[in-house]
């Protein structure tokens, strides 16, 4: 019965990491249509691979890199979630 309880927590641990990982991006893909751009890509990112603009991240705030394009010209964005007043973004 433990077993069953334990197996049952962490499907639920990860399908809420999903949505929150889909949520990240459907606002990430608003905020870059919203600046008239185009999504090229995103890659969340830690300490080992750059944070960017931010030097440091508490207990669930997720940072993540974006690169997109605005009329022709590819730009890179940064934003970190999980804060107090929102997303945090750098573009």
């Amino acid at each position: 019965m433990e077993g069953l309880i334990i197996i049952i927590l962490i499907v639920v641990i990860i399908v809420f990491s999903g949505m929150r990982t889909e949520s990240h991006k459907t606002k990430i893909e608003t905020q870059v249509l919203y600046l008239g751009g185009t999504l090229i890509g995103y890659e969340r990112r830690n300490i080992f691979t750059g944070l960017g603009p931010f030097t440091v991240v508490g207990k669930g705030r997720v940072v993540y890199k974006i690169d997109y394009e605005v009329n022709g010209e590819r730009k890179e964005g940064w934003v970190r979630f999980g804060g107090i007043t929102g997303p945090d973004w750098r573009f």
